[in-house]
């Protein structure tokens, strides 16, 4: 209905103008009545027009979202580690919880993260200039391995056995000639990492080695925001895309990725509302299927905890 709001002019200085005056800090109380009172009025003019409904009321009409732990167990390598940092650090840590001091709380800020780290790849914390960088690469170099090896690695290793499970690069498992034929799986996946890095070794070490014939896209930080919402509507139009990699500050909020059903995390949030958050990136009004959501949980560390 053109012109049901008034000209441009007349919306600008009836509406808008009123409305974006009571929004600033130092508006007087006059400014602030006369914008709710133009908000009020816009709402009853448009309410003929507008259906607000909330999640909460259709979410009869949504198929289950199913929740399932998928548990790791430290490989050899990790628990090393872990308890090469337990009994140079361990002391130390306790000492300083509580402390009010700014050094203090920042040791401890990066013991927690060497130690979730660890939970997802030895690689991420075996760098040079780690202590024992060397005698570890030369140990895995003898028995033909190196830190990029999954076997080190479990959340990997689950995380590439969940998506065979799901018909995702069903041709790794030996079904070479389903490449041949166009092979579309009948499952898709979200997969949320915390860290950048993280996200590269999925990328490289999981899906590029292990699954070559997966076709995925990619969206965190790195991608510009105005070119963020082209990746989303490749991914929920194109089919042939098994697999959306994001981070969860980037994708977890405000995007409507119903084209996946499956959704996996191989990171936590510390805040668990912004996991549900990004989960319901694929459970939300246009969903057609079950949705299962898995979390790759390496058993008896921190990531309990957190998940506690």
């Amino acid at each position: 209905m053109p012109g049901f709001l008034g000209t441009e002019k007349v919306f600008l200085d009836r509406f808008a103008k009123p409305i974006a005056a009571s929004r600033f800090s130092k508006s007087s109380t006059k400014e602030q009545e006369a914008g709710a009172l133009a908000i009020e009025a816009l709402h009853k003019q448009v309410l003929p027009f507008l259906l607000r409904r909330l999640k909460e009321e259709v979410l009869n009409d949504l198929p289950p979202k199913i929740l399932q732990n998928y548990y790791c167990d430290l490989s050899d390598l990790q628990r090393k580690l872990f308890e090469s940092f337990n009994k140079k650090e361990g002391k130390t840590l306790i000492d300083k919880v509580g402390s009010d001091d700014k050094e203090a709380k920042q040791h401890i800020f990066q013991a927690l993260q060497y130690m979730r780290k660890l939970c997802n790849s030895p690689s991420l914390v075996v760098k040079e200039g780690h202590k024992q960088f060397d005698a570890i690469q030369g140990q895995l170099a003898r028995q033909g391995s190196s830190l990029t090896d999954i076997a080190h690695a479990p959340k990997l290793a689950a995380l590439r056995d969940l998506l065979i499970d799901c018909g995702i690069g069903a041709n790794a498992s030996g079904a070479d000639d389903l490449a041949e034929t166009n092979y579309v799986s009948q499952h898709r996946a979200l997969i949320f990492c915390q860290m950048k890095e993280m996200l590269d070794i999925v990328q490289n070490d999981v899906l590029r080695k292990l699954l070559p014939s997966v076709q995925y896209l990619r969206l965190d930080g790195s991608v510009e925001a105005n070119k963020r919402q082209n990746i989303v509507n490749q991914f929920n139009t194109d089919p042939s895309y098994d697999v959306l990699l994001l981070t969860t500050s980037v994708g977890g909020l405000g995007l409507n990725l119903t084209g996946a059903d499956t959704v996996i995390f191989v990171e936590h949030d510390w805040n668990p509302q912004k996991d549900l958050q990004a989960m319901d990136r694929a459970h939300r009004i246009g969903q057609k299927k079950v949705v299962n959501v898995y979390r790759l949980i390496t058993r008896g560390t921190l990531e309990e905890k957190i998940l506690k």
